[in-house]
């Protein structure tokens, strides 16, 4: 199943991953949240990133095979965009239309 990560989402290895690693390896990735840093509809393999935590550091992992993350957290939703103003006016789309003195002013106030 190939689950697109998207920017922001929190991960963590699974525990299939984790069982299969090096104790060594396991202890420095067990329990450790990371943040997906590329864009899931760009790429298949995300980079993730695991902020330095008590004794462990920072680490950045490219191309991580998606089969062997799960989702913590998706990314929170981006606000959305203020109402437009009922005084504001498109500006003109129509080719070679000029702009008024006040439209001027409108947009470079």
């Amino acid at each position: 199943m190939n689950i697109p990560f998207p920017l922001g989402a929190k991960v963590r290895f699974t525990q299939d991953r984790l069982s299969a690693l090096s104790l060594r390896d396991r202890k420095g990735l067990e329990g450790r949240i990371g943040v997906v840093q590329t864009d899931g509809s760009l790429t298949k393999k995300p980079t993730v990133f695991f902020p330095a935590e008590r004794t462990r550091p920072d680490l950045r992992l490219f191309r991580v095979d998606p089969a062997q993350l799960e989702i913590v957290e998706m990314p929170p939703e981006p606000p959305a965009p203020p109402p437009a103003s009922a005084d504001a006016s498109p500006p003109p789309t129509a080719a070679g239309e000029n702009l008024s003195q006040s439209d001027l002013d409108k947009l470079f106030g």
